[in-house]
């Protein structure tokens, strides 16, 4: 990075920032005080590693449950028990905020690169995720930053999770309209730790494996200290015939719509058919006149050809066939690599390096319905017939994703108890993938196929399958680099009566670029490519937070235990040039167009207020304020040209003027959609108010209750061309006359010659939410220390308004939308050695359908359900651990079994018709599980 680049533009960047650099180097002379260390209580509100004595890289002031707005904390213990392999997983399991429906290993391959965690379920691109408090590079999908991937960090190097489900751009910055999710690094290993874990279903169909390495070492009299760590995880791929999901949906499908195509899923099953695509509930027939009373029949094992045995299989169905995966995680290696060291009282410098790789193949097989006609020579039917076609030797599917990390700086410590860190950190993230999809037969393999449809392909497999079927092949990359340089500075201010006014603040740039690449598919033996060049995205950001504990315990002020209050103000200026993605190209080599950037603009400034107030003791109340923004995606700046529709496409969409009377359009009709460089940020504005009770007549119960609202507005759309028709006065300017026509009566408008239907700031969505976390400890019970707890969020809206008068869609408890009840409760146990705990994870009813769907849809899907809801779930998990004694060789070990699922609960049925896996996504498909882990300290 020349010197030009990183400080041009510096001189608007300060003066826009002047307010929070004018207080901070105001601090340290404004606090009198000749103590250069700090106390704990001192260092609140100060970012973490501004603190003397930690070891944490955190950038962020660190936060728990009780601070003035509403955390969700998670220890590295709670991380230990849950028995979770990756983040992913454990956060959909333990955090009822996150509306996450589906993770990564669910999704089928190749397994996305991409982010899912999604909180309140405003969008994954509304959750801001954070490692230390530094953002991750993005997954660059083309069109757009998508949220990073973070699986390829282990559970054992995390110390904690800290999570704010309410908007918090004014601390964060933009992308955190939903809320954010802080994951903390360990950094102050000493010594060797060793780890070793298995976790596999109780059927041995889905094993993962782990090894974990750990350790630190001090030198020059701990002036210097070194960490590493290493880490490798491998994993099973588990498919559909390895469980009865594609069974029960299948059968519930054939129970309520038996013409819906999807209950010949799993086997080589048969159906008669009307219009080539769907069943139909005529009877089978046999060509010698022999009727099977059924419209459905199977092929049974080592099929001879004997129509006897074919008609004996009517009305039974095969549903074990499938090798679909519906359950696979990436094979990972993590890196990590950690250096600090002091140089006198005042300065420390640190380099921290890290790399994760993710890798995911999977065979998919080729599963298709196959349309066989009354009169092709193999079908012994009157009538025609679906056959399903399962062929276990399908195509890879490959995802390949790798993180690198290097951060490197220096803390100086500053008088008045003031600490300073600069800071570059270099991100980079690249992915590939391949994936293969199936489109139907080819011109010369659809009459083997049909000739060889009456047949058991499992005993007389076909040769060479795959050359019998068109196929759509893309090979894609994609990579993403992200810079940062900043300067954090924090300390306390002024002495007040409850302690310290302190002050965080931070300037710094950010540099984000997605790779220009060229990708390829393949389609009938053509290859195509597709490029799409370098998009480019420079942040320039201003932030200062300060805490004020206005009145403490020993004021002893009546009525006034204790008060806080804190308020962040943050200035952000973004920059984006983007031009294009996924245009055609000759070659990998070229020609490449000349492209002009789309540019967009913006800034954003965004405030957080809150206050705690303890009138006793025994009760705290607390709220907070805070407004926040979402800058728009890559492809949403972006408009396309303009596309001419002739007279004859506006009759086949029957686009008609409903100012001249519903007439057709006359062509030609110019249509201009796409993005738009002129979108301003979506914007959010949150309030939270709780009260956390903490009574000293049930000493050690601690329980908060806590009320969240998010207002969004300027949401980006893009519409329909029917609905600027039907909506023409609430768009002006979006629709184009031309002159009269010859005969218009006087008054007529002149016909529609253009229509801009290019994105726009219109809808507005809102969140209601009520969150609970209660715990309470019990110590010294006489069989141990007891620790009961509980956190669940009950969502009551999270509506969608398009357009003014129009009634708003609450997504809460649809298919696509957050439940309206989510939570888990459990209990921990500890006496000497032992330790033991159970958890429980609840998940409220929800409706089949999509909130955006319309009435028949709807109905349909509940017709193919038999309902329209889904149940609610809970799902049970255990655990017992024993820690070795000191001494000995077993001395510093520890063992730990946990049993996920311990009642080995199935998901709720899906009808194959809604999902053609089966089974509600929130039930984990492996069933009950066990994990074994071993720890060893040196």
């Amino acid at each position: 990075m020349s010197a030009m680049k990183m400080f041009s533009g510096t001189r608007h960047w300060l003066g826009a920032s002047g307010l929070v650099l004018a207080i901070v180097l105001a601090g340290p002379a404004a606090y009198a005080s000749t103590d250069s260390e700090a106390t704990p209580q001192e260092s609140g509100g100060v970012a973490e590693i501004l603190v003397t004595g930690q070891r944490s890289l955190n950038n962020d002031i660190p936060r728990d449950r009780d601070d003035i707005q509403p955390y969700v904390v998670f220890d590295s213990e709670l991380l230990k028990q849950s028995g979770a392999q990756n983040i992913e997983d454990f956060l959909q399991a333990r955090l009822p905020m996150n509306a996450t429906q589906v993770t990564q290993s669910q999704a089928g391959p190749p397994t996305s690169a991409a982010g899912r965690l999604d909180l309140r379920g405003l969008g994954a691109d509304e959750t801001l995720v954070l490692v230390d408090g530094r953002r991750l590079p993005s997954i660059a999908g083309g069109d757009t930053f998508g949220q990073p991937n973070i699986n390829g960090i282990s559970i054992a190097q995390i110390e904690r999770i800290e999570v704010l489900p309410s908007t918090a751009s004014g601390i964060y910055g933009g992308g955190a309209t939903g809320g954010v999710i802080n994951i903390i690094l360990k950094r102050n290993y000493s010594g060797l730790d060793l780890e070793a874990r298995y976790n596999d279903s109780t059927d041995f169909k889905a094993g993962q494996s782990f090894l974990s390495i750990n350790g630190g070492l001090t030198f020059d009299e701990g002036r210097m200290r070194v960490m590493g760590s290493f880490s490798r995880s491998r994993a099973e791929t588990l498919v559909a015939s390895d469980r009865n999901f594609f069974r029960r949906g299948a059968e519930l499908q054939f129970r309520n719509d038996p013409a819906n195509q999807s209950v010949l899923l799993g086997g080589p099953n048969i159906c008669s058919t009307l219009d080539g695509f769907d069943c139909s509930n005529d009877p089978l027939i046999l060509k010698s006149g022999t009727a099977l009373g059924s419209s459905v029949t199977s092929i049974p094992d080592n099929y001879s050809g004997n129509l006897s045995d074919l008609a004996a299989r009517s009305g039974k169905l095969v549903y074990d066939r499938s090798n679909v995966p519906i359950w696979t995680a990436p094979d990972v290696t993590n890196y990590n690599f950690n250096v600090r060291r002091e140089f006198g009282k005042s300065v420390e410098v640190f380099a921290d390096f890290s790399r994760d790789e993710s890798k995911s193949t999977n065979l998919t097989p080729i599963s298709l319905p196959l349309y066989v006609p009354a009169d092709a020579p193999s079908n012994p039917f009157q009538q025609d017939v679906l056959r399903f076609i399962d062929i276990p030797d399908g195509f890879a599917q490959t995802q390949n994703t790798r993180n690198k990390r290097v951060n490197v700086g220096a803390i100086i410590r500053l008088p008045g108890q003031w600490s300073a860190a600069l800071e570059y950190d270099w991100l980079q993230s690249k992915s590939r993938s391949v994936s293969n999809t199936v489109l139907g037969p080819s011109f010369d393999g659809e009459a083997i196929l049909q000739a060889a449809a009456f047949t058991d392909l499992r005993a007389h497999p076909l040769t060479n399958p795959l050359s019998l079927f068109d196929v759509f092949e893309s090979v894609g990359a994609s990579g993403a680099t992200l810079e940062t340089a900043s300067l954090r500075l924090g300390g306390p201010l002024v002495k007040l009566p409850g302690g310290n006014l302190t002050a965080t603040a931070l300037l710094e740039k950010r540099w984000e670029s997605s790779d220009e690449t060229v990708n390829a598919s393949s389609f009938f033996g053509l290859t195509n490519y597709f490029w799409s060049p370098k998009a480019v995205r420079n942040v320039e950001s201003g932030y200062l937070e300060l805490r004020a504990p206005i009145i403490g315990e020993a004021n002893d002020v009546p009525f006034i235990h204790a008060l806080e209050i804190m308020g962040s103000v943050r200035h952000d200026r973004y920059e984006t040039r983007y031009s294009g993605s996924s245009i055609p190209v000759d070659s990998e080599t070229g020609p490449f167009p000349e492209q002009a950037a789309s540019i967009n603009k913006l800034s954003a400034t965004n405030y957080t207020f809150g206050f705690k107030y303890e009138p006793i003791k025994d009760i705290t109340f607390r709220a907070s304020w805070g407004n926040g923004f979402l800058p728009p995606r890559l492809g949403d700046i972006r408009s396309e040209p303009p596309a001419i529709f002739s007279n004859f496409l506006i009759f086949l969409l029957n686009l008609r003027d409903p100012a001249r009377e519903n007439a057709l359009i006359p062509g030609p009709l110019s249509i201009t959609g796409g993005g738009n460089p002129n979108l301003k940020p979506e914007r959010s504005n949150s309030f939270s108010a709780g009260v956390i009770l903490t009574p000293r007549f049930v000493p050690g119960l601690r329980l908060s209750v806590d009320l969240t609202s998010i207002r969004k507005s300027d949401e980006v759309l893009n519409l329909p061309v029917t609905f600027y028709l039907a909506n023409a006065a609430a768009f002006p300017g979006r629709i184009t006359r031309g002159p009269n026509l010859p005969g218009d009566a006087p008054g007529t408008p002149g016909p529609i010659t253009a229509i801009d239907t290019t994105a726009l700031n219109l809808s507005k969505s809102k969140l209601r939410a009520v969150d609970i976390q209660a715990d309470y400890n019990l110590d010294n019970t006489g069989i141990g220390s007891l620790h009961f707890y509980g956190v669940a969020t009950h969502t009551s809206e999270l509506s969608l308004t398009t357009l003014a008068g129009k009634p708003s869609v609450n997504r809460a408890g649809f298919f696509e939308g957050p439940l309206k009840w989510r939570g888990n409760v459990g209990v921990d146990w500890k006496s000497g050695s032992w330790s033991a705990g159970w958890n429980t994870q609840i998940y409220g009813s929800y409706r089949i359908c999509e909130s955006f769907l319309t009435d028949f849809t709807c109905n349909q899907k509940e017709t193919w359900q038999g309902s329209g809801k889904v149940r609610g779930q809970t799902y049970s998990d255990i655990y017992v651990n024993y820690d070795f004694k000191t001494g000995g060789i077993l001395g510093g070990s520890s063992i730990r079994v946990g049993i996920q699922n311990l009642f080995d609960q199935k998901p709720p049925t899906i009808a194959s018709g809604v999902d053609q896996l089966g089974y509600s996504s929130f039930g984990d498909p492996r069933l009950q599980r066990f994990t074994l882990s071993l720890r060893k300290h040196f």
